[in-house]
């Protein structure tokens, strides 16, 4: 007699990734390449902080990467996102040109994981730093 056993189901669930940048060319650049990457991210883009906070109200999104450098700020959405500091609900991750230490140290005390410089980040970089920021998100929950 053979029992045919159901192989265990592998997880559907897709980690959301919304990405928000004014720069046209460089929001496209960082989302295609999360579409490469071995995650199989969902990626949804917004060009400014006020579509991406409303596609944060209308979707599950699991991870932001946020340039801080827009014409309404960055540090605007943050603040909008992440309401309890120590009990983040979703990972932000700064992917931002500006330089100033003191600035990427400001966001980091006010609910990013993680920051990074735009011109010192890989492809893999970003990928690294969005793994880590959803642990870190997981592990204060």
């Amino acid at each position: 007699m053979v029992l045919a056993v159901n192989p265990p189901q592998l997880s559907t669930a897709l980690t959301t990734v919304l990405v928000i940048d004014d720069d046209d060319e460089q929001r496209k650049y960082w989302c295609e390449a999360l579409k490469q990457s071995a995650h199989n991210y969902t990626i949804l883009e917004a060009s400014n902080g006020q579509a991406g906070l409303n596609l944060c109200r209308s979707q599950q999104v699991d991870c932001i990467v946020l340039d801080l450098d827009m014409p309404e700020s960055g540090f605007y959405v943050l603040f909008d996102l992440i309401r309890h500091r120590t009990r983040p609900q979703i990972a932000v991750v700064i992917l931002t040109h500006l330089l100033a230490p003191n600035l990427l140290e400001m966001a980091k005390n006010n609910g990013a994981q993680v920051c990074l410089v735009k011109q010192a980040t890989s492809a893999q970089d970003l990928e690294n730093a969005i793994q880590n920021a959803l642990a870190a998100v997981r592990s204060k929950r």
